[in-house]
């Protein structure tokens, strides 16, 4: 297991997905934010050509307003976006307790007590090796669960 207290944003953690059970982000979102984002992805730049999946909340970015988009990116190009969470637990000003699961086949998101979706895995899960949020958040905990080591 991992944690990190207080992280600055933007984090970055090399990881290994073969083991891991959760992934676990706890803080909040500040007044007047417009996104935040979780990536999971391979090499630990800004602008990586590999995602295996990037949860993007957005609270006022665009034309989008307080939707979650997730999607992958394979060799530059990015993939379908998913918007069809199943709710939008963030609130300006509000902690949020944020877990991804892994399972076979796809990611499982929570928002506090909310399941909010299910990603299906569009990348192999041993081709991540980096954790990285950044966007509009502070953070108080990032937790890496795993059962193996």
């Amino acid at each position: 297991m991992s944690t990190h207290n207080k992280p600055a944003v933007p984090f970055h953690k090399s990881v290994s997905l073969k083991g891991i059970d959760n992934i676990v982000i706890k803080g909040n979102v500040p007044h007047g934010a417009q996104r935040f984002n979780v990536w999971l992805q391979r090499g630990g730049g800004a602008d990586p050509e590999h995602v295996a999946l990037v949860l993007d909340a957005r609270f006022n970015f665009g034309s989008d307003k307080n939707i979650i988009v997730c999607n992958d990116r394979k060799g530059g190009k990015w993939g379908a976006e998913e918007r069809n969470a199943k709710a939008f637990p963030f609130a300006h000003g509000e902690k949020f307790k944020l877990k991804i699961q892994l399972h076979k086949d796809y990611y499982k998101i929570q928002i506090g007590d909310h399941d909010v979706k299910d990603f299906s895995h569009r990348m192999p899960v041993h081709d991540v090796d980096t954790l990285r949020i950044d966007g509009n958040v502070v953070l108080d905990e990032v937790k890496i669960e795993s059962i193996l080591n």
